[in-house]
């Protein structure tokens, strides 16, 4: 069963993918990707089998699950590596670019169902962005190395130190400690108490959806024309209130390991929505020391007159709504309710919280998949048109599923160069891995000059126009 909420546009994709394919967009919005050490590719690590166990017992595949299904998981170690090598080339490069549609190239109207490209190694290019670093971070130094002179016992107990140290602070921190020193980094205010007001960005923003929920999965069922779900006592309930499902408990939990494990044990600050299943997600990370601040503008997109009902009732109340949906999914409001747009202007308040407060720091939130949409589109600068061609993608890897984790950062994962602005991005999903994209993803901020902005200006049709003869013309 579909538990992500992300595939709604799907009908009308096609045809904006072909439309945008050649707008001028595609150079200014390139992700790279850093080159990797072998000993990093191990490092990054999945979740245990017997996880993925409990998972597939839980229920059968889901419409995507259909389609990876001979995508197999062979070995926690290098598995992120094994599922890149395994993929066939899909990405489609051209020579143009456009603010209407980022990195247009990238999607194809009709992508494969194997999730796969044997370009999407470092220096290739995933999703339109060049893929920058398949491992985690340079952080494999030579005391890690099974030389002769480690093998000592004072060799041994100072490399677990490090590995402990690593887990506790994050590979991100190594890379800060070894750009500014110790004491310089101490005073930037990561992991230690502020001394100085800045404006700056956290370091690292690490987001988290929250796992599979009793609404995921009544409207996923809805989808299959089983109605059950939505009983008197489901249908009185408002969306805020939806608990995890078993699937969702045991997704946490994986996200968790998965965090604690490539990212830290320990953040700065932690954020989650109000909503029920957020807050329930937030804890079931477990992550150690964690104290949470509850925020309100983290909530879900406001659903209006659609909140928590059937698809079929949704189908039969709000037909016409559904279409008009498919020609505009960025704009477009359900009744009532908030538009894509809407919720990006909410997450600047947020953006302020985190420059005041979070500056130099690890954050890590929890909230919903649409937010985290508005969170790509504005950190990002996704266009309208590119963040229709993603969330319509049928690639699974382009969505944003339960618990996945959107990991961004300043700090270049391979040489720890720090960067004014988020110019890194890894996406994961830890219990499917075939989800995840291919390793660190480099984005930039497009401009644009006035000959590509008409260049894409001419791509859409105009109607109506002015033609009287002694119109005044401008002077020259």
């Amino acid at each position: 069963m579909s538990t992500n909420n992300n595939n709604n546009n799907n009908n009308n994709s096609d045809n904006h993918n072909d439309d945008y394919e050649k707008l001028p967009e595609q150079k200014k919005t390139t992700k790279r990707l850093v080159e990797a050490d072998e000993e990093d590719e191990r490092e990054s690590t999945f979740v245990e089998d017997d996880d993925l166990a409990k998972l597939n017992k839980l229920d059968g595949e889901d419409e995507e699950e259909q389609a990876v299904k001979n995508i197999q998981r062979e070995d926690t170690i290098g598995t992120e590596r094994e599922m890149m090598l395994q993929r066939h080339q899909q990405q489609q490069h051209t020579s143009s670019f456009s603010p209407l549609g980022l990195a247009t190239g990238a999607v194809a109207s009709k992508p494969s169902p194997l999730l796969s490209s044997a370009n999407e190694e470092e220096g290739g290019y995933f999703s339109g962005r060049k893929i920058v670093h398949i491992g985690d971070s340079d952080i494999s130094g030579s005391e890690d190395s099974p030389t002769a002179s480690s093998m000592n016992s004072t060799g041994s107990i100072n490399r677990r130190k490090k590995r402990k140290l690593k887990t506790r602070e994050g590979k991100i921190y190594e890379l800060l400690e070894r750009q500014l020193g110790a004491e310089a980094l101490k005073s930037q205010s990561i992991l230690g108490n502020v001394k100085t007001f800045t404006f700056e960005w956290p370091y690292e923003l690490v987001l988290v959806r929250h796992g599979q929920s009793e609404g995921n999965e009544a409207q996923a069922r809805s989808k299959r024309g089983d109605l059950s779900a939505y009983t008197p006592e489901f249908k009185k309930k408002h969306s805020s209130t939806y608990r995890l499902t078993d699937k969702g408990i045991l997704q946490a939990k994986i996200a968790g390991k998965w965090v604690k494990e490539n990212i830290a044990e320990v953040f700065d600050r932690y954020y989650t929505s109000e909503y029920v299943r957020a807050m329930e997600t937030a804890a079931l990370l477990d992550l150690p020391e964690s104290k949470w601040l509850t925020e309100i503008q983290l909530r879900e997109r406001d659903k209006g007159k659609m909140d928590n009902i059937s698809w079929t009732e949704k189908n039969e109340k709000f037909g016409h709504e559904l279409e008009l949906r498919k020609r505009d999914s960025f704009f477009w409001a359900p009744p009532g309710g908030e538009s894509i747009a809407d919720i990006c202007s909410r997450v600047e308040h947020t953006f302020i919280t985190l420059r005041r407060e979070c500056a130099n720091r690890r954050v890590v939130i929890v909230a919903h998949g649409e937010i985290m949409w508005a969170f790509r589109v504005r950190l990002e600068r996704l266009s309208q048109i590119r963040f229709h061609q993603l969330q319509s993608s049928k690639d699974p890897r382009d969505q944003i599923h339960n618990t996945s984790i959107l990991w961004y950062t300043r700090v270049h994962p391979k040489t720890g160069e720090i960067f004014p602005y988020f110019r890194f991005l890894r996406s994961v999903c830890p219990w499917k891995p075939e989800y995840s994209a291919p390793g660190w993803l480099e984005f930039e901020r497009p401009v644009y000059s006035n000959e590509e902005l008409l260049e894409s200006v001419r791509t859409v049709p105009r109607f109506v126009n002015n033609v009287e003869k002694d119109y005044p013309q401008p002077f020259h």
